[in-house]
């Protein structure tokens, strides 16, 4: 159970690393959307940490319930950038 001082919105959230929408409507929902499909949508270190922050913030979130998860162009994920 969440303490009530430690609840927030997020649907404000300024992605760095990825698309982020919120649904306005009453679903409470975002979508979060992997954007880079020249590379099949691959992962940074910097973005894993941003994915990391944000979810973890989400625990506390009041105003978003459920994240779907895509990915532009075709591919979903296609696993870490090793370049």
């Amino acid at each position: 159970m969440t303490m009530r001082h430690h609840q927030r919105r997020c649907a404000g959230y300024q992605a760095r690393h990825f698309l982020w929408q919120v649904d306005t409507g009453n679903s409470m929902a975002a979508v979060l959307t992997l954007d880079r499909p020249d590379k099949k949508n691959p992962r940074t270190f910097d973005s894993y940490a941003e994915l990391r922050d944000l979810f973890r913030g989400l625990v506390y979130a009041e105003d978003i319930k459920v994240v779907v998860l895509s990915g532009v162009g075709g591919n979903f994920y296609s696993g870490g950038d090793v370049h």
